[in-house]
């Protein structure tokens, strides 16, 4: 076996601008945790060299659980619709953590920072051009950035997706 065998490869798959419409948190649970609840918004583009679309308006949710630790777990199902109408599946299974609030932000406004946020989906697309994601290893990074300002853009999240080759 060759080492070059064993060297991970990967690229740049596609970006998703994911818009959040309603959030919901429901605490305490026995053991300190809260489980919440995030909807999909409206106009989400799905942009990159390997696919391009839409999120479907509405489509899912994320119902993370926030942990004791503070580390949140991502659990989120919605739909892509592909630039030639196609429908993607997606669920998107991740961790989240780190220093969650700026220093002289209010408790009960929306977390300032997200140092880690790793995610790794899995899809069910039709057969077609986009059957590829019915078997590949797709990785993701994550940048949250809330609506802290009333200028500022509606609350959402950056995500960056990469095909394991």
């Amino acid at each position: 076996m060759n080492s070059d065998d064993l060297a991970l490869k990967y690229e740049h798959a596609f970006d998703i601008r994911i818009n959040f419409d309603k959030r919901w948190m429901i605490a305490p649970f026995p053991g300190g945790y809260s489980h919440g609840y995030t909807s999909v918004g409206a106009d989400c583009p799905v942009s990159g060299p390997l696919l391009n679309g839409k999120l479907v308006d509405h489509s899912g949710a994320d119902w993370p659980v926030v942990r004791s630790d503070g580390v949140v777990e991502l659990n989120a199902h919605y739909m892509i619709q592909a630039d030639d109408g196609a429908l993607i599946y997606i669920r998107n299974l991740g961790y989240v953590h780190g220093t969650r609030r700026a220093p002289d932000q209010a408790a009960e406004s929306a977390p300032a920072a997200t140092p880690y946020f790793r995610c790794t989906p899995y899809f069910r697309a039709p057969e077609g051009p986009h059957d590829w994601l019915n078997r590949t290893v797709v990785v993701g990074v994550g940048l949250r950035q809330p609506k802290l300002k009333p200028d500022d853009p509606p609350d959402h999240s950056l995500f960056r997706y990469y095909a394991i080759r």
